[in-house]
């Protein structure tokens, strides 16, 4: 199963593009994992999924959602964002908030 990173991700904020993709490559294994799991029920599970979160001024993430998904698994889906709101970022340079829509293609 492959997941990848399907292009640059939007961010309106403080914080540099490399650190949160540093924090996503990190963490890719996870956002594997759901999609894993669900592809032993669903063999041509395949799309693209855009997550949008918000890093709060402590770095955690204090939402998380689908922005867009063409991948038709509300599981996966799911999955994602509870492992999205799990995840640590650095702190945004002055506190505030920053806001990331962050697309991922997975396919068998």
């Amino acid at each position: 199963a492959s997941l990848k990173s399907g292009g640059s991700p939007i961010i309106l904020g403080a914080l540099d593009k490399s650190l949160i993709d540093a924090v996503i490559k990190r963490n890719m294994n996870q956002f594997r994992f759901c999609y894993q799991r669900e592809l032993k029920s669903n063999p041509n599970l395949r799309g693209k999924v855009v997550v949008k979160y918000v890093i709060a001024g402590d770095g955690s993430v204090s939402k998380a959602s689908i922005k867009s998904s063409s991948l038709g698994s509300k599981n996966v889906e799911n999955c994602i964002t509870a492992r999205f709101k799990r995840l640590k970022f650095p702190e945004p340079k002055g506190g505030g908030i920053v806001i990331v829509s962050y697309p991922f293609i997975f396919s068998s």
